[in-house]
């Protein structure tokens, strides 16, 4: 009888304590919530040279747009790569043409192409900046 009674003491106690529901509850809410930005942020990698790699693809008509945007995180930063158009073909990716890029703190090429009609495009762009290099892809479009 005695150990039911102090079970029910400890119990009482905690609850009015209240410091371990309370936190649980909201240490839940905060984690779902962060689940929730997650999904609005754009996640980009750590590069010690690069402040920014952004390669699009556009279509208007049959005429493809591609262009890329690179910048070095030093005004002074070097930096050399290569546009490529790509284009899916039976399933696989291949280079339909390609461009050089160069510049100092920043650099942008924009070239057109005119495309096939019922083909997939993407822009992808292979740069070195200070001899750091990275990769990067748009997404793509559709005549």
């Amino acid at each position: 009888m005695k150990l039911k009674k102090l079970g029910l003491t400890v119990i009482a106690l905690s609850l009015a304590i209240g410091g371990g529901m309370s936190n649980m509850t909201y240490a839940m809410e905060s984690k779902k919530q962060a689940l929730i930005d997650v999904n609005y942020h754009m996640i980009t990698p750590l590069w010690n040279s690069i402040s920014d790699i952004s390669p699009d693809i556009s279509v208007e008509n049959n005429i493809i747009y591609s262009e890329v945007y690179v910048k070095a995180k030093s005004f002074s930063g070097s930096i050399s790569g290569t546009m490529y158009l790509e284009k899916y073909t039976s399933g696989r990716l291949t280079t339909v043409t390609s461009w050089s890029l160069k510049g100092t703190g920043s650099a942008s090429a924009s070239k057109s192409y005119i495309g096939t009609v019922g083909t997939k495009y993407r822009t992808r762009v292979v740069v070195t900046v200070d001899g750091e290099r990275a990769e990067a892809t748009s997404g793509t479009c559709e005549i």
